[in-house]
């Protein structure tokens, strides 16, 4: 992979992280406190889940979280990959 697609790769990635952890702790302040039932839980205009009781709003909010450790993981592994080959290039440049 190109070194610029790696990184234009990684910037999509902790986006999306930051996106994910941000719905993650809305959910988390939401809790259990709504009206109704439960709620409709949507991210980047998708439809998750139209009907998530009460009682599993925290759990959505978990697995949000997780997701977004996913995608920082894959960011950072992304970025340390870039910065690794480029240090091996120059090493063997210089050599």
């Amino acid at each position: 992979m190109n070194p610029a697609y790696r990184w234009i790769a990684a910037s999509v990635l902790l986006v999306l992280a930051a996106l994910s952890a941000s719905k993650g702790m809305d959910l988390r302040a939401l809790g259990t406190d709504v009206d109704g039932a439960g709620i409709g839980v949507y991210f980047l205009s998708f439809e998750i889940n139209d009907r998530v009781a009460e009682m599993s709003i925290p759990a959505y909010a978990i697995g949000f979280f997780i997701a977004s450790g996913v995608l920082a993981l894959g960011a950072i592994g992304l970025i340390l990959t870039a910065v690794l080959r480029k240090k091996v290039r120059n090493d063997l440049k210089n050599a």
